[in-house]
């Protein structure tokens, strides 16, 4: 049972990260050019849409990550090895990634979503938030690699979770 359960917890981190991932570069390449030239009759269905659409889904998936994270990194304790370092990691990427969600970004989101009154202050504020998701990006980036390490390192999960 233990080993299904290991096993459940780091696939689900790797579900997390890479999905977490991926929503960080496609915003990055996909929607940043668009979103320099915003206006405020455009940010209810460009920005505040979405942005609450992905907060609403990450509230779910990240508390679960953190649970299966830490189920990993206690897991490796014991064995300093490639595997504890890449759940340290990851744990670290995950942490680093909802701390700059809640504290910054996060309050950006309910300000432009409370309304602001002109497009230079919208601007400056979507600015701010490109500015503060591009360290996420390098957070969740540094996230996913130390995850695939963690199962690289691993290498045959199945067995080698049985320890």
């Amino acid at each position: 049972m233990r080993q299904a359960l290991l096993t459940a917890a780091a696939v689900y981190f790797l579900f997390g990260s890479t999905v977490y991932v991926g929503v960080m570069w496609a915003l990055h390449f996909f929607f940043y050019p668009s979103w320099t030239s915003m206006r405020l009759d455009s940010v209810q269905d460009h920005f505040i849409i979405p942005t609450s659409a992905a907060t609403r889904f990450f509230l779910v998936v990240v508390p679960i990550m953190f649970l299966t994270g830490l189920a990993l990194v206690i897991n490796e304790i014991g064995d300093w090895g490639a595997p504890f370092w890449a759940a340290v990691i990851a744990f670290l990427g995950i942490s680093g990634s909802t701390y700059v969600g809640w504290i910054h970004i996060i309050p950006i989101n309910r300000r432009i979503k409370a309304g602001v009154a002109d497009e230079a202050t919208l601007s400056h504020l979507l600015q701010r938030w490109m500015f503060l998701n591009d360290v996420r990006l390098v957070t969740t980036t540094v996230m996913w690699g130390a995850t695939v390490w963690y199962f690289v390192a691993k290498g045959n999960l199945v067995d080698a979770l049985k320890h």
